[in-house]
């Protein structure tokens, strides 16, 4: 004589197993975690799709130079800087010096205009860009909202 429990039987015995129950519990707490988790990525992905502007630019771009003074001169309580110098010498032997502080490589955070920027500056070791022997670098602007 076989003897068939019903599935309503099954559950109740196992829900006053101890065993179980904790076996269960820390399933679902695993499985809550996990979820989250992978929730969480999924909304900060969304939302660099669409609440976030992303401007990036090479250093070979004619803007480059240009884009690193107008941080400089936006970003003023940035503590890490580079100096860049440059010089003209004339045909009558005088030489013109000038130099200026742009941000370092690295992160950097501002305002500008009630908009919260953050710059990324990054220089690529292995790669140099031939015509003037300089590492090739990037300057990434991010910024929360749409507008351009």
């Amino acid at each position: 004589v076989q003897f068939i429990m019903p599935f309503s039987d099954v559950i109740s015995s196992l829900k006053d197993n101890p065993y179980f129950g904790a076996g269960f519990g820390l399933f679902g707490v695993g499985a809550l975690v996990a979820f989250l988790r992978k929730g969480s990525q999924w909304g900060m992905i969304a939302f660099r799709r669409h609440c976030m502007i992303t401007l990036e630019v090479p250093s070979k771009d004619k803007s480059y130079l240009w884009l690193l003074q107008w941080i400089t001169a936006n970003a003023t309580r940035a503590q890490h800087l580079s100096v860049e110098t440059s010089f003209q010498q004339l045909e009558t032997g005088k030489i013109n010096t000038r130099f200026h502080f742009v941000p370092s490589p690295g992160v950097h955070f501002f305002w500008y205009r009630g908009n919260f920027i953050r710059v990324e500056r990054n220089r690529e070791k292995q790669m140099v860009d031939m015509q003037h022997g300089i590492p090739w670098e990037t300057v990434t602007l991010t910024s929360i909202g749409r507008n351009r």
